[in-house]
């Protein structure tokens, strides 16, 4: 049974997403619908490259995505299809990718040309759900628009590495239900600049010279349990996808704080890592 992914800035308060997923259904009836999040940020594509990038690989080969974020078509919007890694991403050309095909070339890219329905104004309703259908009866790319070759790529998936190689300028892309704070700036770059060299990361007025492996390396288990004053202490660590990130232990927004409200970070804010 074909499997077709939802990921979307639409919320659950509205009718949209229940509207989204009775179209697939009336389309094709032998599917299975995931719902990826329908929480991300308004408009945020960065936060749904992170969400999409940490995702996707789990699903099976074949798997449909259908992103619907910045989704309304335009002249500099236009609907692409995309075959990569062995399954498929239906969305805007707004970027919404860069951060998958800055590690994976795609295998095919195109302009989707059919068609838009008159009497549907969101292109994740008619457009996507019908290519998204056709991919998933064994349809392919080709009937459904023009190959192209590129796709918008935005900067700030990236972060700036100087010519001295000292010193990398990431920012945050995403922040999380703990409220931790997730840069742009992967193990993979950290390790290839740093070199196993010291170094210390800024975040605003805090500074970190150590990078733990798990969020209770903190902990002294030395110390007996009723005198340990663990929570609210703030470190770095690579999260579970590999990207630096900036934390509360046992944070909670609701008591203890995350490290997004106690710290001050938020989005787009910097983030930068010294090598001496």
């Amino acid at each position: 049974m074909p499997i077709i992914t939802l990921t979307t800035d639409f919320g659950t308060k509205d009718h949209f997403v229940g509207a989204v997923k009775g179209s697939i259904y009336g389309e094709l009836d032998e599917v299975r619908v995931v719902d990826i999040s329908h929480d991300i940020t308004p408009f945020s594509v960065t936060e749904t490259a992170y969400i999409l990038k940490n995702t996707y690989k789990n699903f099976p080969p074949g798997t449909i995505h259908i992103v619907g974020v910045d989704s309304e078509i335009s002249i500099e919007n236009r609907p692409i299809a995309i075959k990569m890694d062995e399954q498929y991403f239906i969305c805007c050309d707004n970027g919404i990718l860069s951060m998958i095909t800055n590690e994976i070339n795609p295998d095919k890219i195109v302009e989707i040309t059919l068609a838009k329905p008159e009497d549907i104004k969101l292109s994740i309703l008619g457009i996507f759900i019908k290519v998204a259908c056709h991919i998933a009866r064994g349809g392919t790319l080709d009937v459904i628009g023009k190959q192209i070759s590129e796709i918008k790529k935005i900067q700030e998936i990236q972060p700036l590495v100087n010519a001295e190689k000292n010193q990398i300028v990431g920012s945050i892309i995403y922040i999380d239900n703990f409220g931790n704070v997730i840069s742009n700036i992967s193990k993979s770059i950290f390790q290839n600049v740093g070199k196993g060299r010291e170094f210390e990361i800024i975040a605003r007025n805090y500074k970190f010279t150590r990078i733990y492996e798990k969020y209770n390396d903190i902990v002294d288990y030395n110390t007996p349990v009723e005198k340990r004053q663990d929570d609210g202490k703030k470190l770095a660590i690579f999260n579970c996808a590999n990207y630096l990130e900036i934390s509360i232990y046992r944070s909670n927004l609701k008591t203890v704080g995350g490290a997004s409200n106690l710290l001050g970070l938020d989005y787009r804010d910097n983030i930068t890592v010294r090598f001496f």
